[in-house]
């Protein structure tokens, strides 16, 4: 007799943990750490459970090598999220970067710090996927909020 789950379950939990790690760590992250995020931004996105991809209206991800070769990683971010998310990028308070992604087929949106555009666009957008994740994550970090880093 089966259980009845879902096998995909787990595979949507454990890419919603590392979507919650992304969060955080964008958050606290420096500005010359931005390509690195990104690049890691674009490898899990491209990870993305089937299921997800589906439920959010995501298509295939956009080469953004070239754009990070380039020295421009707000533009990668912006590739990543053309066509299926929505943004606004203002200055938050100390004049830190902040970004709010909002994804109309979740019905959410989130918000966060970054020290750079790219990297609030980031942290935005992975506490937006990481869903439940990031609460149960929230409870492991350590002392991420330090640098004044937030995510909303």
């Amino acid at each position: 007799m089966t259980s009845g789950t879902d096998p995909s379950t787990g595979d949507v939990a454990a890419w919603q943990r590392q979507m919650a790690a992304l969060a955080f760590d964008s958050a606290a992250a420096t500005g010359g750490e931005q390509q690195e995020f990104v690049a890691l931004a674009s490898s899990l996105l491209q990870a993305m459970p089937h299921q997800l991809g589906q439920a959010f209206g995501r298509s295939a991800s956009r080469d953004i090598g070239p754009l990070l070769e380039a020295g421009a990683p707000t533009e990668a971010v912006l590739a990543l999220l053309d066509g299926w998310a929505g943004y606004m990028l203002s200055c938050g308070p100390g004049g830190r970067p902040m970004a709010t992604v909002v994804v109309e087929a979740m019905g959410g949106e989130a918000s966060a710090e970054g020290a750079t555009p790219a990297l609030a666009l980031l942290g935005a957008l992975a506490a937006l996927l990481a869903g439940d994740a990031l609460d149960a994550d929230c409870a492991a970090q350590v002392d991420w909020r330090s640098n004044g880093a937030r995510l909303n």
